[in-house]
């Protein structure tokens, strides 16, 4: 009996590394995101198109008011990385951008 014990808390222990949750789908704390991939328009919408590495919520829309900014940095197709914070539910946007760099695409 013993045995089966030891066995069940093993298993336990097993299945609970296997329940990580998915780093990219990890929201942080305070919002704020540090997004990097390339600089695209879809439907008239300015986003990234993020690298694989990114978090989910890392193609949330750029708000018009933040767009001249942004594009006055990075051209679409370009590399971008932005930082600031997305917020929302369902649609995602950025609610405030604190930087902006044009970044060399990795080789």
């Amino acid at each position: 009996m013993a045995g089966l014990a030891v066995t069940c808390l093993g298993a336990g222990a097993a299945l609970a590394a296997t329940n990580k949750p998915d780093p990219k789908l990890v929201w942080p704390k305070d919002n704020r995101f540090t997004c990097s991939g390339v600089l695209a328009e879809e439907q008239g919408i300015l986003l990234l198109t993020p690298d694989q590495n990114m978090l989910t919520w890392c193609d949330a829309d750029i708000d018009d008011k933040y767009r001249s900014r942004v594009l006055n940095v990075c051209k679409l197709g370009d590399r971008c990385e932005i930082k600031g914070t997305i917020r929302g539910h369902g649609a995602f946007g950025w609610v405030e951008i604190n930087s902006i760099v044009r970044t060399v695409s990795p080789r």
